[in-house]
């Protein structure tokens, strides 16, 4: 079975590469995608995503958006996926995603860190 995977992040050109990274993944399956808040949350139910992939979207620290999606796609895994991830203190994230990762130039550290939240389901 597939590991299906929604990203949620303001960059639109972000979102393709990640989209385009997934696709040489025969065991992961890019279900979709948003630019706010908004969008990601009415979209998560009828795209049933293994793991979601957010971007901080918004103030670090604020875990109203992470609480939000919780709601709109119960059971799924939630990677914090931020350039924002190095620069802030841990505790000012929020603790309550299953994993962080500061997007990188490649995908061998994403691809690995969706595996492994994934088996945890």
């Amino acid at each position: 079975m597939r590991i299906r995977v929604f990203h949620c992040d303001d960059s639109e050109a972000f979102t393709r590469l990640v989209a385009f990274w997934l696709d040489d993944h025969p065991d992961i399956e890019h279900v979709g995608d948003a630019r706010t808040a908004e969008a990601a949350v009415a979209a998560l139910p009828g795209a049933r995503p293994d793991v979601v992939l957010l971007d901080t979207m918004g103030r670090p620290g604020d875990e109203a958006l992470l609480e939000s999606i919780r709601g709109a796609a119960p059971g799924a895994r939630v990677i914090v996926y931020s350039g924002y991830v190095r620069a802030t203190r841990d505790d000012a994230l929020g603790m309550h995603a299953d994993a962080y990762l500061a997007k990188g130039d490649d995908d061998a550290a994403l691809v690995a860190l969706i595996r492994e939240v994934a088996r945890r389901r």
